[in-house]
């Protein structure tokens, strides 16, 4: 969670033991990438929990660089490539895939290029108003294009999925970004990936439809 380390920890650990749920729930194996989610939110809030100690206790100063690229490889390079692969995995119409797999390829594309900027360039973290701002040299540039390619390959899957209740996890995923973007704009990255955790409720509720229908 981005308000303290506390609550990044509890946060985890709940995402994590629904996420878990959620697997278990998933009784189709074309499901299993997208019931995943909730799993790596919860990673990725622990993860975000060892960079609050990293930063605020001298004794886990050490594992800053490595906690907050772990971080880093969640929300800049696992999601823009995972959601769109999810939802392709989870689609049976094969017109949808056809217009699903382009979309895919152009999140991989965003995930790698996303990678070799970290790598160049490093990533930062710093408590900044009770919160973690997470710097990355990208090139002014790009910074804009991955803005609008990344919410374009993480959102249009889910309309594009015959499977309609993944619609509502599109529109709750718009709503979160709008959230953090307009209340937390300096700390969007670390905000946004802590009310994106809370579609980890819509998941096991898309899993749950899916297995009490036809859906297959």
């Amino acid at each position: 969670m981005c308000f303290s380390a506390t609550g990044s920890f509890g946060a985890g650990i709940l995402l994590c033991s629904a996420g878990i749920i959620t697997l278990k729930k998933s009784a189709i194996p074309s499901q299993m990438a997208f019931a995943a989610i909730p799993l790596f939110f919860g990673i990725q809030q622990l993860s975000e929990g060892f960079v609050w100690l990293s930063l605020t206790h001298l004794q886990y100063a050490k594992w800053q660089s490595l906690t907050t690229y772990v971080f880093s490889f969640f929300s800049h390079i696992l999601w823009p490539v995972w959601v769109a692969f999810a939802v392709l995995l989870f689609e049976h119409e094969k017109k949808n895939k056809r217009i699903l797999f382009p979309i895919f390829m152009v999140g991989l594309l965003l995930s790698l290029c996303e990678a070799y900027f970290i790598s160049a360039y490093g990533v930062e973290a710093k408590v900044e108003g009770r919160h973690i701002d997470y710097y990355i040299g990208f090139p002014r540039s790009f910074m804009l294009l991955s803005e609008i390619v990344y919410g374009f390959v993480t959102i249009v899957p889910c309309f594009v999925c015959s499977h309609k209740p993944m619609r509502f996890f599109a529109m709750v995923l718009i709503i979160s970004i709008i959230v953090a973007d307009f209340f937390y704009h300096q700390w969007l990255i670390s905000v946004w990936c802590f009310l994106a955790a809370i579609l980890s409720i819509v998941v096991y509720y898309i899993i749950y439809k899916s297995t009490h229908s036809n859906y297959q």
